[in-house]
Order: structure tokens, then C-alpha cells, then sequence
């Protein structure tokens, strides 16, 4: 069930890509989210969120089985994977990006770019000053603000691979549902008016936000150690009860979580559409996509101002699909053969929809 293309998680991986699009272009273009589908039906919870807490499920059921099978490599995969497709994002979002959307790149100091090699060593977004100035939201790359977040889910993987704690499910299923309570403690008072620290920010991120994409992470790794046959008679059950918990805050999001990510690892193994098994299945084009989305979308709306949604969206949805294929095959690809020198002879084949 991991390590073969039997499965949907390529189509899904695009899938959610796109749903950020449409989230962010309603956002970037309105400067908020009153249009935004599910945020005008809950409330709370936008196609972005359900899209980026899709990502850390699959993230967290496939990077665990990633180091339950090669723990010697893989921290060198993980970086194979990650850090290429960011370093040249981060270069082409200041270099060509930058420039053209009113930025001075002749007037940055020396400590503006030691600042944009800092945070992209952090898998921070650059930030530049002077860019997008008067549209509602300035930042150069704002979609890369998760993947942060995502490497500190990969170093807690080694960490409880570590542990041993792999290996006694039921005792990472009692950390889980621990993560799952800090962040239910941060909805209430006194928690939910802390503010943290800068270094700490700096370090670990901003706590809802670590904790909401942590226990997503951790419980795709769940479902991967309590691995069963999916149900789709539950399946559909458990997406009943998720929507109707979307009406009820404090639990929305865990809800979400959980009873979508059953939901989730239905349709990737259970359901056997030939569009779904195939779709970005052998050439996983959704990181790029992600990665380049948000340039895209700032530049249409800085050069046409009055751009109606549709075409923000589908503009941006093909830019992207463009941007993130050239990322994968002259890129994102080449890096990750050389995975291969870190593994053993027989593992050297292994599919490329694998982590």
C-alpha cells in the first residue's frame, strides 16, 4: 500500500496545489476571504487550510514509512526533496520576480541578503523590501510559509524513529492525541491570547499554527501504523460528521483532521478511478506547482488590476502547472537520482511517487 503507484496520493498532492490556488486568489485579489467558498459556509475553515492539512496528512503517512524503510538516508532524501525546488524558487522570486513586481534590487544592503540566505536556509519565504507595494497582500512568496513547518515535521519523525516509538504504535498514538490536546488548549483561555516570542516563533513557528499542521502530520503517520482496509461506507460517515463538526469551532479543525484524513486514505487506496491512479502519479509536478503559485498570482493582479477571478485562478492554475513541470524535470527529478547514492543497490529502483 506504500511503496507501489497503486494509490491516488499524486493526484491528490495536485489536487490540494490547486485548492490553494483558488484560495489564495480570492484572498490576494480581495485582500480577504469574504468570497471564499468554505470560509462563507463555516466560518472558520477556507479551501487553503483543508488543502494544506491534506498535505501533512499524506506528508505524515508517507515520510514515516520513508523512515521506517532506509533510516540511514533519510535525512539526505528529505533535503533531495525539499531543498533544491527552494533554493531556485527563492532565487527566481528575487531575482526575476522581485524586479518586476517595483523592487530595487541594486538598493538591497548587504544585510538584505544576508537576511534572504538566512531565511532561505530556514525554508523561510524571502522577503525583499519595495515589492507589490498598494495590492492587499505584499508578500513576495507567501506559499512558502509552510514548508517550514514541514521539515520540523521531518526532523520529529527521525525523532520518534529514534525513540522507538514506531515501533509501539499505541504509545505514538497517546503523543498524538497529546499534540491533538495542546492544540484544543490553545483555543481556550488563557492560551488563546498567548503571543510567543520571536526566537521562538523563529524556531518552532507560531504555536496554533505548529501544533494544528503537527497533529495533522502525526495522524497520517497513525494511519499508516494502524494500516487497515478503508471502508467506504465509513468513509462517507465520517465525512457526514466532519461537515457538521465544521459548526462547532472548538472541534472543527480536529475533526477535520481526523475524520477527513479517514475520508482521505479511503479515496487514495479504495477508490480504483483509472483518473485518480494515474493523474501526477509517476511525475509529481504538485510541489512546483505549489511553490510558484503565488508569484504568478501577484504579478497578474500587479499588471491587471481589474483581472476577473476566474481568469486569476485559471491563469495562475497554468502558469503554475508550467512552472512546476519545468521544476520537476529539469530539476526536482535529476535531484532526486542521487538518493541513490545513499541507498543500497536494491533500493535504488524504488517508485518515484515515494518519498
Amino acid at each position: 500500500m506504500t511503496t507501489g503507484r497503486d494509490n491516488s496520493f499524486g493526484a491528490f498532492r495536485l489536487l490540494f496545489a490547486s485548492l490553494v490556488i483558488v484560495s489564495h486568489s480570492i484572498e490576494m485579489l480581495d485582500g480577504n476571504d469574504a468570497r471564499e467558498p468554505l470560509h462563507r459556509m463555516f466560518g472558520g475553515l477556507s479551501l487553503g487550510a483543508l488543502a494544506v492539512d491534506g498535505f501533512f496528512l499524506i506528508s505524515g503517512y508517507l515520510i514515516a514509512a520513508s523512515f521506517m524503510s532506509d533510516r540511514v538516508g533519510y535525512f539526505w532524501k528529505r533535503v533531495l526533496r525539499i531543498y533544491p525546488a527552494f533554493l531556485v524558487c527563492t532565487l527566481a522570486s528575487v531575482a526575476i520576480v522581485g524586479p518586476l513586481a517595483g523592487a530595487q534590487l541594486g538598493l538591497l544592503t548587504a544585510g538584505d541578503w544576508v537576511r534572504v540566505v538566512y531565511r532561505t536556509l530556514l525554508l523561510k519565504p524571502p522577503e525583499i523590501p519595495g515589492v507589490f507595494v498598494g495590492l492587499p497582500y505584499a508578500g513576495l512568496n507567501g506559499s512558502m510559509w509552510s514548508i517550514s513547518y514541514e521539515f520540523r515535521c521531518y526532523i520529529g519523525v527521525a525523532i520518534c524513529g529514534v525513540l522507538g516509538l514506531y515501533r509501539t504504535p499505541r504509545l505514538f498514538l497517546l503523543l498524538t492525541l497529546g499534540v491533538f490536546a495542546a492544540m484544543l488548549a490553545f483555543n481556550l483561555p488563557p492560551l488563546a491570547g498567548l503571543q510567543a516570542s520571536d526566537r521562538f516563533v523563529g524556531v518552532l513557528g507560531e504555536p496554533r499554527v505548529a501544533l494544528r499542521l503537527a497533529a495533522a502530520f502525526m495522524a497520517g503517520t497513525c494511519f499508516k501504523l494502524f494500516a487497515k482496509r478503508y471502508d467506504g461506507r465509513v468513509a462517507a460517515l465520517c465525512a457526514v460528521i466532519a461537515v457538521a463538526l465544521q459548526f462547532v469551532p472548538l472541534i472543527a479543525e480536529p475533526a477535520l483532521i481526523v475524520l477527513g484524513g479517514y475520508g482521505l486514505f479511503w479515496a487514495v487506496f479504495e477508490w480504483d478511478w483509472k483518473l485518480l491512479r494515474t493523474l501526477n502519479a509517476k511525475d509529481d509536478i504538485s510541489y512546483g506547482v505549489y511553490l510558484y503559485a503565488w508569484p504568478i498570482g501577484a504579478l497578474l493582479i500587479w499588471y491587471w488590476r481589474d483581472i476577473p477571478l476566474p481568469a486569476l485562478m485559471m491563469l495562475t492554475l497554468a502558469g503554475s502547472v508550467v512552472s512546476g513541470a519545468i521544476s520537476w524535470f529539469l530539476l526536482e527529478k535529476p535531484a532526486l537520482r542521487l538518493k541513490s547514492l545513499r541507498l543500497r543497490p536494491e533500493r535504488a529502483a524504488a517508485p518515484l511517487n515515494t518519498p
